[in-house]
């Protein structure tokens, strides 16, 4: 694990401030502001005073995320990234299939012509253009349940997995106006389905007992990862075949409404992070979490004993992002003290615009007065803050955070 301390400095702005940019001052001409520094920031840095005094020190620490909850997601993640600092990146699902409709009637002799699979996606990260492999299997072992609740890290056993179906593929342009995976399958898993008969197609609950699903994987050679859409207007699966009657039949299944999914991620051990003094850390898919602990809040809150803390924020910068994208939005819970993270009141009460929390240019910020409030007035409320990845069971970002660009703002008045 890795750990450094960061000794924060108070600038004190005894005088009221006017500058106009700081929202909220010109509406409380007798408010100041204390700007909360890192320890990195040198003492004859024109940002901190001469006079700053050291009330408070913070802990920055990257640690891995034990899993996350992945079933029913809005996004199926497919493909792998082998990020330079990261370390290799890996999104697998396994999925239902659901008939469309019940009691199908096959005819006679049905024969399977082709095997047809689509899914819209939504989105990708990493290189697109090397999305050059897919893994499709027939899982006929391992079940899943739309009411059972699945994570990231969810073992399963998938030991008699069929070979490869994968014929063929192609990814539209994500310029196009309908952007899909088209998969061509090998026809036995198409006959095997037929197969089936009519009473084997009868139900989605007959259906199931003898075809669990798929299971959707990747070779090590792609650079990207593609977001799958189970919503898509063109997502589905298609049989088509002839009987002894008509040769232009087609069975149609569902990916969504009702299917069981489950995005699977690959471990990533804190050993696999190339870690550099200076750096903290966030990846989706069960990556990494940074964690930030408050220290010395017994005196921070007697020394603001008599003020009134009008707004709060937390702000920072973020670098290495040529090649791979941070994240759109990021969150901040806390730890409470069950261990347990927690959205802050700041974001339950005040709403997601008023929280902040999104990228703008190259940095974040979060309103955290009410939190402020709280850790300053109860000695019980937890000080353990943790920065993590805003739908990181949907997407592959990763952001880098310079540690000390990490500023606490307070605008505070006499009470």
């Amino acid at each position: 694990m890795r750990f450094f301390a960061s000794l924060f400095f108070f600038s004190l702005l005894i005088s009221s401030c006017s500058d106009s940019n700081v929202v909220g001052l010109e509406l409380q001409p007798n408010s100041d502001l204390i700007e909360i520094f890192n320890s990195n920031i040198i003492a004859n840095d024109s940002l901190v005073s001469p006079d700053s005094i050291t009330l408070s020190t913070l802990s920055t620490y990257t640690e891995s995320e034990d899993s996350l909850r992945s079933d029913e997601t809005s996004s199926l993640v497919l493909g792998g990234i082998n990020d330079p600092v990261f370390g290799y990146n890996r999104g697998e699902f396994l999925t239902q299939i659901l008939l469309a409709e019940n009691n199908i009637d096959l005819g006679n002799t049905p024969l399977v012509d082709s095997v047809v699979l689509t899914y819209n996606y939504s989105g990708y990260y990493g290189d697109i253009n090397t999305f050059d492999d897919i893994k499709v299997y027939h899982n006929n072992s391992e079940s899943i349940f739309k009411d059972s609740l699945y994570y990231s890290n969810s073992l399963f056993d998938l030991s008699s997995l069929s070979n490869d179906l994968v014929n063929s593929f192609n990814l539209s342009s994500d310029t196009s106006s309908n952007p899909q995976l088209k998969i061509v399958l090998n026809n036995s898993i198409g006959q095997q389905i037929l197969d089936l008969g009519n009473s084997g197609l009868s139900s989605n609950d007959e259906f199931l007992v003898n075809f669990p699903g798929f299971f959707y994987a990747t070779s090590n050679t792609s650079e990207s990862i593609v977001y799958l859409n189970p919503n898509g207007t063109s997502t589905g699966f298609k049989v088509y075949y002839h009987n002894s009657i008509s040769d232009s039949l087609s069975l149609d299944f569902i990916l969504d409404g009702d299917v069981a999914r489950v995005n699977l991620f690959n471990e990533k051990l804190l050993d696999n992070l190339s870690i550099n003094n200076g750096l903290d850390y966030i990846q989706s898919m069960s990556g990494y979490k940074c964690k930030i602990e408050l220290e010395g809040i017994d005196y921070l809150s007697s020394y603001l004993s008599d003020m009134s803390i009008n707004k709060a924020t937390l702000s920072f910068n973020v670098t290495d992002f040529d090649v791979f994208q941070p994240h759109e939005k990021l969150f901040l819970v806390r730890e409470n003290n069950e261990g347990s993270n927690i959205f802050l009141s700041d974001f339950t009460l005040e709403g997601d615009d008023h929280f902040g929390g999104m990228l703008n240019g190259d940095s974040y910020e979060f309103n955290i007065t009410r939190y402020f409030h709280k850790i300053l007035s109860n000695p019980l409320y937890t000080n353990k803050l943790y920065l993590i990845s805003s739908g990181g069971s949907t997407n592959a970002n990763r952001t880098i955070i310079l540690s000390n660009s990490i500023k606490i703002s307070l605008l505070y008045s006499d009470l």
